[in-house]
């Protein structure tokens, strides 16, 4: 018999690959979206949080820091994002999104909106609302270890 975290380890084994299939396609990173997923992330946590450090944003989504300068660059480059140097401690840098990165969030989501939709055809509006509570609580949950 197995333990409750048992349980849970194999049921995140076995949910994060249909997880993957069915909300994050290959047309979500090669369509209009036009990010890798990790980017698109770490553009959508900036839209709520609007602004982190670099450090939080490595510490968040468990990327090594040289790792995220990269992934900056590049929204940077795209215009999504901008670098801010701390006022008061010149060695913290601030990674602010801009207008432009907001309008790819919103296209993030509308892409996934897409997807989700396209679900009514083998889930109900109830099925819809309990994977989205689910996920919620979910969330919530796995927050307080952050």
């Amino acid at each position: 018999m197995l333990t409750n975290t048992e349980k849970l380890a194999w049921q995140i084994l076995t949910v994060a690959p249909v997880l993957k299939k069915r909300l994050f396609r290959p047309d979500f990173d090669q369509g209009a979206n036009q990010l890798p997923l990790s980017y698109a992330q770490v553009l959508a946590t900036l839209d709520i949080e609007e602004s982190m450090t670099v450090s939080e944003i490595s510490e968040r989504f468990d990327i090594a820091k040289p790792n995220i300068t990269p992934l900056i660059d590049r929204m940077i480059e795209a215009g999504y994002v901008k670098r801010v140097r701390n006022s008061t401690d010149r060695r913290v840098v601030h990674v602010i999104i801009l207008e432009k990165g907001r309008e790819k969030v919103r296209e993030m989501v509308a892409s996934l909106t897409n997807t989700v939709q396209g679900w009514s055809k083998t889930m109900t509006e109830e099925e819809i609302h309990k994977v989205t509570d689910a996920i919620e609580e979910i969330r919530s949950i796995l927050a307080k270890g952050e």
